[in-house]
């Protein structure tokens, strides 16, 4: 996404991802068989993004390089459930539906439990809801006020085509309401984009109560008599085969059957094969396996903005000294728990102070 210049001179040219997550979709298969092939499983990875900003503005909120942590949580498509959803089921946190964006109802849901949300279909699964949940969690631990909190669905001119659901964690904040997170049902579009590209199987397997026979199309190619015939572009005509689906070829094959020759456009080029071609065959195989392209349950998180919202979040001004301001972070979170501050220069105070800091508190000599 972000050109960069590589080397001394300048000509080589490099782009800079725009998020971590194409790197756990690229390592699927070994992760899958670290986890012996079971799902669900999930990936997590932490590490720079980039935008192409062309005028940074906002402070820390709009940057050209950023933290950013993401988890790939890989379901079977025909389950979407999560084994730890009954423990977050009662919890209530704040939507705003798209629906209720296009009627320009700023009310927020606050009254639903997010069990009660997916049964409704107001979110579309467990796994994302789960997700949505534990954010919400965190983000109040961490600092960030409940009420400054709010989930926005995509609406329909905003949802990316290969998303089943999407949900944005927003806070407000003295820039408004800004986004921190994002929570988005992809379905199998990244796995399918690079399976495609690729030619690596990018599969689960579902195990079967009773064996079933698959029957695929097989494409066999004369080589020799499309090579002296064709020459170069025989490559072409190879590679369109390669890139066929299941069905298609299965189609092309009923093309030849009925009118003994095939007409395919490569590269805006036209090519017609006959008998001496090309030849279709059937191949049937009898499996207890079926296999599928799991879909991917995304939630991401803007490291850096999360701080800011703490930050901000956190920042008190004292009610008779606005001069003196001060951060109020929860015990948990907070780099100092307590403070011993000696007022006076006095050798034995000062003794007993270090003493009793040495173990429980942090001493800050003025």
């Amino acid at each position: 996404m972000f050109k960069a210049d590589i080397g001394p001179t300048g000509q080589m040219h490099g782009y800079l991802r725009p998020e971590t997550a194409q790197g756990i979709f690229i390592n699927f298969r070994r992760l899958a068989e670290f986890n012996n092939g079971r799902m669900p499983f999930a990936a997590a990875q932490i590490g720079m993004g980039f935008r192409n900003e062309i005028s940074p503005r906002q402070g820390l909120l709009r940057v050209r390089e950023f933290t950013m942590a993401e988890i790939e949580h890989f379901v079977d498509p025909l389950d979407k459930s999560h084994s730890k959803f009954e423990e977050i089921a009662e919890v209530k946190i704040p939507l705003w539906s798209a629906g209720a964006q296009e009627a320009n109802n700023r009310e927020l849901v606050t009254d639903l439990s997010i069990g009660e949300a997916v049964a409704q279909g107001v979110v579309a699964n467990e796994t994302i809801a789960y997700f949505m949940t534990r954010t919400y969690q965190f983000l109040t631990y961490v600092g960030i006020k409940a009420e400054a909190i709010r989930f926005r669905q995509h609406m329909s001119n905003e949802m990316a085509h290969y998303a089943n659901d999407c949900w944005d964690a927003e806070v407000e904040t003295s820039y408004g309401w800004i986004e921190i997170a994002g929570h988005s049902d992809r379905s199998a579009f990244d796995l399918t984009r690079h399976q495609a590209k690729t030619k690596v199987e990018l599969n689960a397997g579902r195990p079967l109560k009773n064996p079933i026979q698959l029957t695929s199309t097989l494409v066999s190619l004369d080589k020799k008599v499309c090579g002296k015939e064709f020459k170069k572009d025989q490559q072409l005509i190879v590679k369109f085969f390669d890139d066929a689906t299941a069905d298609e070829k299965k189609a092309y094959a009923e093309t030849f059957a009925e009118k003994k020759e095939l007409v395919i456009t490569v590269s805006d080029k036209t090519f017609t094969l006959k008998e001496i071609h090309i030849s279709f065959s059937e191949q049937t195989k009898t499996t207890m396996e079926e296999k599928y392209t799991p879909h991917v349950i995304e939630p991401s998180y803007g490291i850096g903005r999360i701080i800011y919202c703490v930050f901000e979040h956190c920042f008190k001004v004292r009610e008779k000294d606005a001069q003196r301001t001060y951060f109020d972070f929860p015990p948990h979170v907070s780099p100092v728990k307590c403070s011993l501050l000696p007022l006076m220069n006095n050798a034995d105070m000062n003794k007993k102070v270090r003493e009793i800091s040495k173990s429980n508190f942090t001493l800050i000599q003025v």
